[in-house]
């Protein structure tokens, strides 16, 4: 849904008017849906603080130190602004499902990715004003962080509690993004048409942290000997990010340019999910070839 969204947005120039308002609707309701899968529930503290760490670590350690790393080197202030609200926002969603599909510890996750929102309503605005150039009104800002994840996290909770939400919740995510992806590339399309050139270093660094720090942290686990589940765990959250959360807030905020990086980062991140069943598959392989336990 979200690769047609890309085709159709980008074909057709999205929606005549009142794009900004069909993006942050169809991000609330995405939101909204996406967010009946996380409990917050009998969390403790105690128990999930080493889990919690990894995953922190892995999100806005490593993967959003890179990004600002991107930031600092771009010459064009709304791509530069683009790159910061990536590293600002909290891991995707979807790293629960990929967790499940990829046989993980899908509760830790769901754990963890919980915390990290709850945490997000205070790190969005704060990393957002600390790195970019531009001044932004910190009223707007604060409010679109609430209305995109707070609203989202509170509506989720009656709504998780209905029996048939999980019979739903694929559709209702699915659609949500399939218009969100139409308005934001639709709108992106005369600024990256007006610009190319801006297409290769974003394509080379969505890549680089994308399939670059992903690869890596397979590859750091590996030689650490975490466990299955921590090398999922750190893999997810190190290469996953809430790109839609960050088009809506770049387009809202800063204008298209700085949807940008989100753009092209969002199709570089289903070519690495597509990539990661083979990954630890692989694994799977060598460990039932060498004897070691899973």
């Amino acid at each position: 849904m979200v690769a047609s969204g890309l085709v159709i947005g980008f074909a057709t120039g999205g929606f005549p008017s009142y794009s900004r308002e069909i993006s942050q609707l169809a991000l609330g309701l995405g939101m909204t849906f996406a967010m009946t899968e996380i409990s917050f529930a009998n969390i403790s503290a105690r128990t999930e603080f080493r889990r919690f760490v990894i995953s922190l670590v892995a999100s806005y350690g490593a993967l959003s130190g890179l990004l600002l790393i991107f930031a600092t080197v771009g010459t064009d202030s709304g791509i530069h602004d683009g790159w910061v609200l990536m590293a600002s926002v909290p891991p995707a969603i979807a790293v629960v499902p990929i967790t499940s599909y990829l046989h993980g510890d899908t509760r830790r996750t769901v754990v963890s990715l919980a915390i990290l929102y709850l945490i997000g309503l205070l790190l969005v605005p704060v990393i957002t004003l600390a790195f970019t150039h531009q001044t932004v009104p910190l009223t707007d800002l604060v409010l679109q962080t609430i209305l995109l994840i707070g609203v989202p996290m509170l509506a989720s909770r009656p709504l998780r509690r209905w029996r048939k939400i999980a019979d739903v919740r694929t559709s209702g995510v699915s659609i949500s993004f399939f218009f969100l992806v139409i308005a934001i590339a639709g709108s992106t399309r005369g600024p990256l048409l007006g610009r190319p050139e801006l297409l290769l270093p974003l394509g080379l660094f969505s890549v680089i942290r994308t399939f670059g720090i992903g690869f890596l942290v397979v590859m750091l686990g590996r030689t650490l000997r975490l466990s299955r589940d921590d090398q999922v765990a750190l893999t997810v959250f190190a290469s996953f990010k809430n790109l839609g959360l960050t088009v809506v807030l770049a387009f809202a905020v800063y204008g298209p340019i700085a949807t940008l990086p989100s753009i092209v980062s969002l199709v570089c991140e289903i070519l690495w999910l597509a990539t990661l069943p083979f990954v630890f598959q692989r694994r799977e392989t060598e460990r039932s070839a060498t004897g070691q336990p899973g």
